[in-house]
């Protein structure tokens, strides 16, 4: 099922390559972020040709409640994405790990001899793909870039750990179990700042997957 998911993805990294021309979302947009490359990240990972070194965030069926918070994957999403983003601007969100719209994100996870992450060495850049992009041939996945890790801590013998990234818009926590083949867990967050009369938002993500060849090095 994992290798179906992860494999599923390649077709997705096709997807936001043309410029983004919207102006209200390249406003609200002040994260830098860059399209995903099949078989290179462009972090220094590199997967065998049958295996993709894309993740995936997931949830449950968008309409119904998430298993974290009592609200649906979508609206996770988007309150994430509140830090930067208004989340009037943003389309329909998928839940499900292969689909058109959904979250995908891509990395490196630096680690020492003692499962310490190597902070300067580590970062994350997550992109949303939503209904107006696939609508409009002029709009791009957003994008969310974190060039540094804060905190992170595996256990070499069983694979559990975590990392936090983190810049002045928020932090974002992946939790799990590293094995042989594969990173998952789930992801949460916290905002700091926020683009809607609200405080700052925080909760829970998603869960994911990503191939160990794409994320540890």
């Amino acid at each position: 099922m994992k290798k179906y998911i992860l494999t599923a993805l390649i077709a997705l990294t096709v997807v936001g390559c043309n410029a983004k021309k919207d102006s209200a979302r390249t406003a609200t947009v002040n994260r830098t972020g860059y399209g995903f490359t099949n078989g290179n990240t462009g972090y220094g990972n590199t997967c065998a040709q049958n295996q993709s070194p894309i993740g995936t965030i997931y949830g449950q069926s968008s309409s119904q409640p998430s298993l974290y918070d009592g609200g649906s994957f979508e609206a996770n999403v988007k309150s994430f994405l509140s830090a930067t983003v208004d989340p009037n601007e943003v389309g329909q969100i998928s839940s499900g790990p292969s689909d058109q719209t959904g979250v995908r994100f891509q990395g490196a996870i630096k680690l020492d001899q003692n499962g310490n992450v190597v902070l300067s060495s580590s970062r994350v850049l997550i992109k949303v793909y939503d209904s107006y992009m696939l609508q409009n041939s002029s709009l791009q996945a957003i994008p969310i870039e974190i060039t540094q890790a804060a905190a992170g801590q595996f256990n070499m013998q069983t694979g559990v750990g975590y990392v936090v990234f983190r810049d002045q818009y928020g932090e974002v926590r992946f939790d799990g179990k590293l094995d042989a083949q594969y990173f998952s867990g789930t992801v949460s967050y916290r905002n700091y700042t926020s683009v809607i009369s609200q405080s700052p938002a925080q909760g829970q993500l998603g869960q994911f997957y990503v191939a160990r060849c794409g994320i540890i090095q």
